[in-house]
Order: structure tokens, then C-alpha cells, then sequence
């Protein structure tokens, strides 16, 4: 049994060693002219490259919610994610994140949304990477279905390890 715990552990620390994982966050910018609602969030990020086509990742995100005549809140979310690259011209990729979403605002019941979200990655530097998503197909729990690509933005930076 302690050679196969020691081996695990090898195996694990060696995975980590060669592992290309990456921090970063983003800000985005999202827009609802039918509810008139305005969303600001900061959202930290870490991933782990499995391939060159797939990552894995996670974004805790902090929302501030404007709605013209209620006011604002507050909200949480958590953002697990596949990323599969569409397309690998020289430096700069195109790619899509599959995720699901769980927001909590402060003083509500939470809400989800799953969807596929488009993206653009270019490299700054060495380690470096800007990165941009532009719209989205998704499914919310509040809302229903929708597709947009005006009305969600967002840009960040990312660092590999």
C-alpha cells in the first residue's frame, strides 16, 4: 500500500513539474438594454493546459449589478470551464469556453447559466498572454436562451507558469 501511495505522489509532483498552468483574471463588461441593466466584474482565474486543442480552468468573479430604477447589487460566481482552441494562426489563438456559471447576489436565491462563450488569446511576451472574450450562446436560469455578441466583453491578461 505505501508503494502505491509513494507512487501516486511521484507521478502527481512529476504532472505538476511539467504542468502549463496559467493565472490571470479579467474585467468585463456586460449590457442588457431590454432590462436596462449594467454588469461591472473582476474576475480572477487559474487554468491547466492539458493539450494543445484543451485547458481546464475556474473564474471567481465579483459582479456589481446596475438595473435603471432599482438600484444595484452585489454578486458572487464561480465559473468552471473547458477551453477547446479553435484555431492556431502562428502566436495568436481562437477558441471557446464551454461553462457553467452560478452567480449568488447577496440578498437573492443564486441563478446559473451554462453556455459557449468565444475568445481570442495573442501572446504579450515570453509568459505573458492578453486574452478577450466577445459574446455568447447561453442558457440562464433568469432569463432563458441567448445569443449575443455585442452585449458581453471582456479582457484580461493571463501569466504561464
Amino acid at each position: 500500500m505505501r508503494k502505491l501511495i509513494f507512487t501516486l505522489i511521484a507521478i502527481s509532483f512529476a504532472a505538476i513539474a511539467n504542468a502549463q498552468i496559467y493565472a490571470g483574471g479579467s474585467l468585463s463588461l456586460k449590457t442588457n438594454s431590454d432590462a436596462e441593466s449594467t454588469s461591472i466584474s473582476i474576475a480572477p482565474e487559474v487554468g491547466y493546459v492539458l493539450n494543445d486543442k484543451f485547458s481546464v480552468g475556474a473564474a471567481l468573479g465579483l459582479y456589481t449589478h446596475s438595473y435603471k430604477g432599482y438600484g444595484s447589487s452585489n454578486v458572487l460566481s464561480i465559473k468552471p470551464y473547458v477551453r477547446y482552441t479553435l484555431l492556431q494562426a502562428g502566436p495568436v489563438s481562437l477558441f471557446t469556453d464551454a461553462a457553467f456559471t452560478y452567480m449568488k447576489p447577496k440578498d437573492y436565491d443564486g441563478s446559473w447559466e451554462i453556455g459557449l462563450y468565444p475568445g481570442i488569446a495573442a501572446p504579450i511576451s515570453g509568459k505573458l498572454s492578453a486574452v478577450a472574450h466577445i459574446g455568447a450562446i447561453a442558457y440562464n436560469s433568469d432569463t432563458s436562451f441567448g445569443i449575443g455578441l455585442s452585449n458581453v466583453a471582456s479582457a484580461g491578461l493571463y501569466y504561464s507558469f
